[in-house]
């Protein structure tokens, strides 16, 4: 969550700038990250009973892809879901999952993400972020960069 947060943060430097102007932002950005660039991309789901997704047939048994991804850029749920704002308001994003199978580290995660967004904007608000060309870790479930170049 920290390295996909600050390189998008630095692909939009009108909020990068927004943090740095005010580090009370941190834990507004988090939410807003894990939303707008989930490490979460996708889970799987298994029928318990047989069911119907839109109207469409899942028996027991069968697995079902649910694109967290997707969800968090829902247009009846978002308002302008493809633009970053570190401001939105009431961001519910799906990136830890929900009811039975919520991530049970959600909080500790997210007490990482505001404590080095915040000591990051303060400490080192001219850092610059190579956005140029990523290198993102294989896999098609979770997102993560193998690496990301920083300079101050």
């Amino acid at each position: 969550m920290i390295g996909n947060g600050l390189l998008t943060l630095h692909r939009h430097p009108a909020q990068w700038r927004k943090l740095v102007a005010d580090p009370s932002l941190a834990a507004n950005v988090v939410e807003e990250v894990l939303r707008f660039e989930s490490s979460l991309q996708a889970s799987y789901r298994t029928a318990l009973a047989p069911t119907q997704v839109l109207g469409k047939p899942v028996k027991e048994g069968e697995r079902v892809l649910c694109l967290v991804g997707a969800a968090n850029r829902d247009r009846d749920v978002f308002k302008s879901p493809d633009e970053f704002d570190i401001s939105r308001k009431d961001i519910r994003m799906l990136s830890f999952g929900g009811g039975i199978h919520h991530c049970v580290g959600q909080q500790l995660a997210r007490l990482e993400g505001r404590v080095a967004f915040a000591a990051l904007a303060r400490t080192l608000p001219t850092m610059v972020i190579d956005t140029a060309a990523p290198q993102w870790r294989p896999g098609f479930l979770f997102r993560g960069l193998k690496e990301l170049q920083a300079y101050w």
